[in-house]
């Protein structure tokens, strides 16, 4: 992604010195897709400005935050917006932490098959019934993260599921905590990730492994979830592989669910190639089969497509 780089001159305030020197950069993106589910087709433009700013203080804690504007890339009803800075980071030498309006628990550490942007189920595809996950993930909280030597250490802690900023009385809370650590010539993840949503309690566990094969790069996933909620208590095994075709990348990824005794199972399929300049096209196709899926209707269907080009600026 190509930036625009300005050094300005902060504004004095009680966490910086009067001499700080703050590092703003702009950023952008556009897309243009077509989606289609069993004949109901969709068009998608999407894209976005992000200003990303830091700077540093006299005791070496990098501050940072961004801000911009959106247009919703996979979605045919775009929304647009505005956003501005929703959470701060603060870098230290071995970690760092972050508070804001939208952080996010280590849940779906499992699924490493689901790789698909645009063709799922906002644009046609059919729900799963059952399906192993949280009730809530994301909202107004606070999150770290630390090094153990080459072992990466992260927790999180949302206090507000319905980003109110209520601190103490929300009804609505999550947490997690993931360890990430090279494991042979690959990388292991191991997460889990718990909810409650006005009293009614999940629990997920997932663990995910990375590593070279045959000319490209495999990944396994398991997700465990278990819990108050029937349709989200189950197991997930997932798996990826992502190799190079011609020029092109291709990534192949399944996920398969046995939830509340009933089972369904996801095949994504996705085609990119560069044609330079921060500039690419892509194809995805997804498919959803078993007694979980949902039987397809005018407006869905168990299998959706998509194409389209997207850029970086």
């Amino acid at each position: 992604m190509k930036k625009i780089k300005y050094l300005l001159s902060a504004i004095p305030a009680a966490l910086f010195a009067t001499g700080a020197q703050a590092d703003i950069s702009v950023s952008g993106s556009g897309s243009a897709a077509f989606t289609d589910a069993g004949g109901n087709s969709k068009s998608h433009m999407g894209g976005g400005v992000s200003f990303a700013m830091s700077t540093t203080t006299d005791g070496g804690v990098t501050i940072s935050g961004s801000a911009g504007t959106s247009n919703d890339a996979d979605s045919a009803a775009s929304s647009s917006g505005a956003t501005g800075i929703t959470s701060l980071t603060f870098g230290f030498a071995n970690g760092s932490i972050s508070i804001g309006q939208d952080i996010g628990v280590a849940d779906g550490v499992g699924k490493v098959g689901e790789i698909v942007d645009y063709a799922d189920t906002a644009n046609g595809m059919v729900a799963f019934s059952n399906a192993t996950g949280l009730t809530d993930d994301e909202g107004d909280g606070i999150s770290a993260s630390t090094s153990i030597g080459d072992m990466t250490l992260a927790v999180a802690y949302v206090f507000d599921g319905g980003a109110t900023a209520n601190v103490d009385g929300a009804t609505t809370t999550s947490q997690s905590v993931s360890l990430s650590m090279p494991v042979g010539t690959g990388s292991l993840t191991v997460a889990n990730a718990s909810d409650d949503a006005s009293g009614v309690n999940m629990n997920e566990t997932g663990i995910a492994y990375s590593m070279p094969l045959a000319g490209g790069t495999v990944a396994l996933g398991f997700t465990g979830t278990d819990g108050d909620t029937a349709s989200l208590e189950g197991e997930s095994m997932s798996a990826k592989y992502v190799t190079t075709v011609g020029g092109a990348s291709v990534s192949l990824g399944y996920t398969g669910h046995d939830v509340n005794s009933t089972t369904g199972a996801e095949t994504n399929i996705v085609v990119s190639t560069s044609l330079g300049g921060g500039a690419s096209i892509f194809a995805e196709l997804a498919s959803r089969s078993g007694s979980s899926a949902a039987a397809a209707t005018a407006t869905t269907d168990r299998s959706v497509v998509a194409i389209g080009t997207s850029v970086s600026f």
